[in-house]
């Protein structure tokens, strides 16, 4: 009787270990980009990097989607965060710029696939959308937690900024895409999505997706307001156009907007991270 019940036990036990909560840090941050001007009233990107690596290392992210960022700054900040590793794609008009990066733990997390689709009528083709005046895109990957071996999907977005087609007309496309590439899986969506809270492509997102801030568990903490505007350092913050939204698989535990200062009183960016301690139950 003891030979047939400690096998049996032995794979309940691993069937429960495999069921267990996986917890992630998750964050989004949009790094402004290395523009000449900056470096004026010492914001230059050389005079900003450290403070917004020391940030992310800082507050522990897990997994953090940033934006913006150009060629030159990804390698300069993945050198500042030895921990992770990270995946991206770049966009902007000539799709050589501007770029949607994703650093992850490796210790933490095992890639599992990546991919990239575009916020345009063809998303499945490098592509301009509606009235854009460049290309805007969502970089994804999928993820194995190694602690649970469970695994989850982070989408990392930048929307169309300036004209209003393209900005209403993405938040389908995500929808689609996501419904399309993760199905069911536990699924955390981040950026910067030029919008607001009552915009039309963020009313399409929470048909399918919950807002963090509106599904906290505990009262979300910082700022409400998450842009300070191009190029400004100081603020404050108008306007709530950052997110990160879940799928209904997903615990939020926290939300905070996270509002460290460098020494000289300025912000890092001229946007204020998001992070959210999440449970895939």
């Amino acid at each position: 009787m003891k030979r047939v019940l400690l096998p049996l036990l032995s794979l309940l036990l691993l069937a429960s270990c495999g069921q267990r909560e996986m917890n992630i840090c998750a964050a989004t941050y949009n790094v402004r980009y290395d523009a000449a001007a900056d470096a004026t009233n010492g914001d230059s990107w050389a005079e900003r990097k450290g403070d917004v690596a020391k940030l992310i290392l800082d507050h522990d992210f897990d997994i953090v989607g940033t934006q913006e960022a150009d060629n030159k700054q990804m390698p300069e900040l993945a050198e500042l965060l030895p921990e992770y590793d990270y995946i991206y794609h770049p966009y902007g008009k000539d799709q050589k710029f501007h770029n949607c990066v994703t650093f992850y733990k490796r210790d933490k997390y095992e890639l599992l696939d990546e991919g990239t689709f575009w916020y345009s009528p063809t998303p499945d083709v490098a592509s301009f959308g509606w009235d854009a005046t460049d290309y805007r895109l969502c970089n994804w990957g999928k993820f194995r937690d190694k602690a649970t071996g469970r695994e989850f999907f982070y989408f990392n977005s930048h929307l169309y900024w300036r004209l209003e087609e393209a900005r209403a007309k993405s938040g389908a496309v995500l929808v689609e895409k996501i419904r399309e590439i993760a199905g069911e899986e536990p699924v955390i969506a981040v950026g910067d999505y030029n919008s607001r809270p009552e915009s039309p492509q963020v009313k399409d997102i929470l048909a399918l997706m919950n807002d963090a801030y509106a599904v906290s568990e505990t009262t979300p903490a910082g700022s409400f307001d998450t842009d300070l505007g191009g190029g400004n350092f100081i603020g404050p913050a108008d306007g709530r156009i950052d997110f990160i939204f879940t799928s209904n698989n997903i615990r939020v535990k926290d939300y905070t907007v996270v509002e460290d200062k460098r020494a000289n009183g300025h912000y890092p960016s001229d946007h204020l991270p998001i992070v959210c301690n999440l449970v895939v139950e």
